[in-house]
């Protein structure tokens, strides 16, 4: 047993190398493919009101709604989110540096492990138009909302609402788990807890509302959505019960 034991122990070691290797090469390929993105051609100027629709559901629970790095999840954090609002720092960096942060996470530049990179999961596209949206924060900007943007309730959902409340309402989007986030689930039963104004107020001004001081993970979307997209975006999510 004893000579089986060193044997299995020089052929880990003798495979170690190429182990290493393939989980190198896995890396190389990875950070390759955020490069590759970078360089995509984007046919439409940056947009900045679907800036803030990617920025709060992806970005808000730690650099929070104003983007001054006091998100609700931001005092768990072993390092602070960066505060998009100090104009000395952002002032300083190009948009290609931004979009590379963003693509290839905090880690890829010595910074905070907390920022992931998002080069797998957001378009170039949507990258520019958070950057673009990073940028109005940055000169204290404001959006204005008020028109329809022609996007269905599914397709708002699943832009801005999925990272926390995941695919089918039940609470398990990504940000959900990875910042282990307790989300009511979207069921009917919670939904009927709420008449129709109740459940606008919840999506128009946050939960609970951001006047009353109390840290919420649930951002306020009146500034951002239309009454119309509000109202669009709670019958998709009514469909989840059905």
């Amino acid at each position: 047993m004893k000579g089986q034991t060193v044997l299995k122990a020089l052929f880990f070691m003798a495979m170690l190398p190429l182990i290493i290797s393939c989980e190198t090469e896995g890396e190389k390929t990875a950070v390759s493919a955020v490069d590759i993105s970078k360089s995509s051609s984007v046919s439409k100027e940056p947009d900045e009101l679907q800036g803030l629709k990617l920025y709060l559901g992806y970005c808000f629970v730690c650099h929070g709604q104003s983007g001054k790095g006091n998100g609700p999840y931001a005092e768990k954090l072993s390092s602070p989110p960066a505060d998009f609002s100090d104009s000395t720092y952002f002032g300083g960096k190009t948009d290609e540096e931004l979009y590379d942060f963003i693509s290839k996470g905090g880690l890829a530049h010595g910074k905070s492990m907390h920022m992931k990179p998002f080069g797998f999961q957001l378009t170039p596209e949507q990258i520019q138009n958070a950057i673009a949206f990073i940028r109005l924060v940055n000169r204290d900007g404001r959006i204005d909302a008020a028109e329809d943007q022609g996007y269905s309730g599914e397709e708002i959902y699943n832009n801005s609402c999925v990272m926390c409340h995941g695919t089918s309402g039940r609470g398990d989007g990504r940000v959900s788990k990875m910042m282990n986030i307790s989300v009511r689930p979207l069921s009917p039963e919670t939904l009927a807890e709420y008449s129709a104004a109740g459940l606008f107020n919840v999506v128009e001004q946050g939960f609970p509302p951001e006047s009353t001081g109390i840290r919420s993970y649930m951002p306020a979307w009146g500034n951002t959505l239309t009454e119309k997209e509000i109202i669009d975006v709670i019958d998709y999510i009514r469909t989840f019960g059905e």
